[in-house]
């Protein structure tokens, strides 16, 4: 394992635990102050909360991944497979102006042994090709690669993917 700084890893989580943290009490603020009011406004209020609260919560768990993917492998890239997910990240060179087929398969080549592996870990099987489990982080790494997170969750047998087609095409626009 090569030795890498973890405490920027350490800074993040605890960063994404303070967010989860404000926003949480922000939105029990607006809960308070929206009890018993049925408007249409009110209600949408509050379901944004929500969203901003299970954003922030992804973010979190995104952050312990990378920080126990660097304490475990000494790369911030990689995948964990536990209780029932295989999380994680892959960082894939995708020269501008890839044909998007051409993107696919780069992603299936740069991921589908790992995913596979890491299903496998779990005890179950893939339940669709390898490009449908991530989604397109903003920006590029310092390599200027692009950085893909990965998520499936197990149900039954199969690794299903855990990454929305609305939030997939959401950070392609």
């Amino acid at each position: 394992m090569s030795s890498i700084d973890l405490s920027q890893y350490e800074a993040e989580v605890a960063a994404a635990e303070a967010e989860v943290t404000r926003i949480r009490a922000a939105n029990a603020e607006l809960a308070e102050e929206h009890r018993g009011d049925r408007a249409h406004g009110a209600h949408e209020i509050l379901r944004r909360g929500a969203a901003s609260l299970a954003a922030a919560r992804d973010r979190l768990e995104m952050a312990r991944v990378a920080l126990k993917l660097a304490e475990t492998t000494g790369s911030p890239h990689g995948l964990l497979a536990r209780e029932g997910f295989v999380l994680g990240s892959v960082a894939i060179a995708i020269p501008a102006g890839t044909t998007s087929g051409a993107r696919v398969r780069l992603i299936e080549e740069a991921l589908a042994a790992e995913l596979t592996g890491a299903a496998r870990d779990v005890g179950v099987v893939l339940a669709a090709p390898a490009e449908r489990y991530t989604r397109e982080r903003p920006g590029r790494d310092a390599e200027g690669r692009t950085v893909l997170d990965v998520c499936g969750h197990v149900e039954g047998d199969v690794l299903m993917p855990a990454i929305s087609r609305n939030a997939k095409n959401a950070r392609r626009s």
